[in-house]
């Protein structure tokens, strides 16, 4: 498993995953498994270390075999999805259309930060603090971005410098991610190509993606042609890949929200962050140390208004669009998830978006959806990375969410509102780190938002191995309320709203957080002495 991981991505997993090594579902799926359901007639379209699966066309006598076999656990029909449209398709712009091949003399002296250096991307940009960033020499440059997308043309001027580490098709099984006209349709990889400039377009004076220093990793995941059931199966692979090349950051403007017959059907219920493929898919990758993004739909409009998957998984970013003047937009997806919980995370420009021709290879034009507004949102956790390169999926999450505009009230709407990526690099997690008796028994604990208001809940992270207890104190070191009592191997999380143990509110004021943990008797990693790690936060009326 460890030889399958670059070493870029191993060091990604020590320094931001949950997981600290490889473990059981990094191993790749058992060959003489696939050979054996090869050689029974099943069709093989790739495997998922992963969920440990294969997948496979084959015809329900064959399914009906196959479930026999004495190393198959279940087979599962996979749903056909129906992706989320983007409801103003790319239009040409008059004056983008007519964009010179070389900047004038005035744009080229133009300084990153400076209206000029941006051409006309630079509101979409600034809405979100993004040349104040740029100002500060922060622009993308270590962070690999992988992006899931229909396919990718790199021939535009503004991809002229572009980075790119890797490239593969995952529905034809091969490393060219443009068109392939068949099996592919032309323009299928049109939709990708404008959410790769987002990103990491670049032409002085012109264009100006938001992260147009970082290196990118493009992953052919949809089949524009036809809906086909594969396309979930496809993007799951397009993970394991992105976390095998080392990526940072995955970026997604993609998703599945209604099925058609006779294939059967995720509900609103499904989109509980823990039933779908793509779900399961990216809340595996968070695990490993990857910040993912995914627009959370542009169904609004539409008898299915909720958001979409993956974005409904409680570890991903879910990012909705407003206009050019902070507002929501009326195809933007609404929340929450099934379980409850506020979705959309953030949100950025999703309205007329700025975006490079696809035919065209020095005009421009404009489209609008949340396919837009996520690569933009990606573009600034790559720049937030770059600012703070120990930061882990968590860490970026909160500072992108407390740091936007609305984070005193967020809602189902916005979620916690537009990015602020400057305000983003700023913030500051309460972590405190004690390290004693070897890696295995390391304790970390953290805690997000600090400062949190009564009644919302605030996140405390932990992670030990041993027995632990976590507490509460006030400023006298009293113990206000106990959050935790077990056994911990690894990393958790629990969640405080201000509150005693009996349910009733606490005063406003200053609170120790502290844990303890104490070793259990013959357990390999857990420390050899009661250790402890203590955490101020503050509790706001």
């Amino acid at each position: 498993a460890r030889a399958r991981l670059t070493p870029r991505a191993l060091e990604r997993r020590l320094v931001r995953g949950e997981l600290e090594d490889v473990v059981a579902s990094d191993l790749p799926v058992h060959e003489p498994y696939v050979r054996a359901l090869v050689a029974r007639g099943a069709k093989l379209r790739g495997s998922s270390r992963w969920l440990n699966a294969a997948s496979v066309t084959l015809s329900a006598r064959q399914a009906v075999e196959l479930a026999r076999l004495p190393f198959v656990t279940s087979v599962e029909l996979v749903p056909l999805g129906r992706v989320s449209r983007d409801p103003e398709p790319f239009a040409a712009d008059a004056v983008g259309a007519l964009a010179p091949d070389a900047a004038t003399p005035a744009q080229a002296q133009a300084a990153p930060g400076d209206t000029a250096f941006y051409g006309a991307t630079f509101k979409q940009l600034n809405l979100m603090q993004v040349p104040a960033l740029h100002a500060a020499g922060i622009n993308g440059a270590g962070v690999l971005v992988c992006i899931l997308d229909g396919g990718f043309r790199t021939t535009h001027q503004i991809y002229a410098g572009l980075s790119v580490i890797a490239r593969y098709d995952f529905v034809n099984n091969d490393p060219i991610v443009d068109d392939q006209v068949p099996p592919d349709a032309a323009g299928d990889a049109s939709h990708g190509t404008s959410t790769l400039a987002c990103i990491a377009g670049f032409k002085a004076g012109t264009y100006v993606g938001g992260a147009y220093g970082c290196a990118v990793a493009l992953g052919k995941t949809e089949y524009g042609a036809t809906e086909t059931p594969v396309e979930m199966d496809n993007w799951q692979r397009g993970a394991e890949w992105a976390d095998s090349l080392g990526a940072d950051v995955i970026s997604s403007s993609l998703g599945y929200y209604g099925f058609d017959s006779p294939y059967p059907s995720y509900i609103y219920a499904d989109m509980d962050g823990k039933t779908t493929v793509v779900t399961r898919a990216a809340s595996e990758a968070v695990r490993r140390g990857i910040t993912v993004l995914n627009a959370v739909g542009n169904e609004a409009a539409t008898p299915w208004h909720f958001l979409i998957a993956p974005s409904d998984a409680d570890t991903v970013i879910a990012v909705g669009a407003v206009d050019s003047f902070n507002v929501v937009t009326s195809f933007s997806s609404r929340g929450p998830s099934a379980d409850g919980r506020i979705k959309p995370d953030v949100t950025a420009m999703g309205s007329r978006v700025y975006l490079p021709s696809f035919s065209n290879p020095s005009a421009y034009g404009r489209a609008s959806g949340t396919s837009f507004s996520t690569p933009l949102t990606a573009g600034v956790a790559a720049l937030v990375l770059q600012a703070h390169p120990t930061w882990g999926p968590f860490e970026v999450r909160e500072a992108l969410r407390e740091t936007a505009l609305n984070h005193l009230a967020p809602n189902n709407d916005i979620g916690w509102g537009l990015v602020q990526g400057f305000a983003a690099t700023q913030w500051t997690p309460s972590t405190t780190a004690v390290l004693q008796g070897g890696p295995g028994a390391a304790v970390t604990l953290a805690a997000g938002p600090n400062p949190f208001r009564a009644g919302t809940a605030q996140v405390v992270r932990f992670r030990a191995h041993g027995r632990v207890a976590l507490d509460a104190a006030d400023e006298r070191g009293r113990r206000a309320a106990r959050l935790f009592e077990g056994v911990a191997d690894g990393p958790s999380a629990v969640s405080w709203s201000g509150v005693s143990e009996e349910g009733r509110a606490l005063p406003a004021g200053m609170y120790w957080l502290r844990l303890t943990v104490a070793p259990i008797p013959g357990a390999a990693t857990s420390p050899a002495a009661a250790i402890a790690g203590a955490l101020r936060v503050v509790l706001l009326p």
